[in-house]
């Protein structure tokens, strides 16, 4: 898993490069909550256009973000998703709580 990052304007900008599952989860997850620790805007973007594939232990690493986020008054959102991953977010029911934007 490869994680990029760029804050422009108020928004901090996350991509995700790679699988998301429970080989890759514990390193991510540490990865994404420096990022949050050290996050001082209001919204988190986490870029998925470059995410091949991510299960639902990927769903348990979105879900903790977006907890930690809410506690700091920040939003969570999902961009770009690819087409495998749109479909594991939509039946999961995620967009719910994390609006996807494109």
């Amino acid at each position: 898993m490869k994680i990029v990052h760029k804050t422009v304007g108020t928004t901090l900008y996350v991509g995700l490069c790679g699988e998301l599952d429970e080989s890759t989860s514990i390193e991510t997850r540490a990865a994404l909550d420096k990022l949050i620790d050290d996050f001082k805007n209001t919204k988190f973007v986490i870029d998925m256009s470059a995410l091949k594939f991510m299960d639902s232990t990927g769903i348990g690493v979105l879900l903790g973000r977006y907890k930690k986020l809410k506690a700091k008054g920040a939003s969570l959102l999902i961009a770009s998703p690819s087409p495998a991953v749109d479909k594991v977010l939509t039946l999961s029911g995620i967009y719910d709580i994390m609006p996807k934007i494109i």
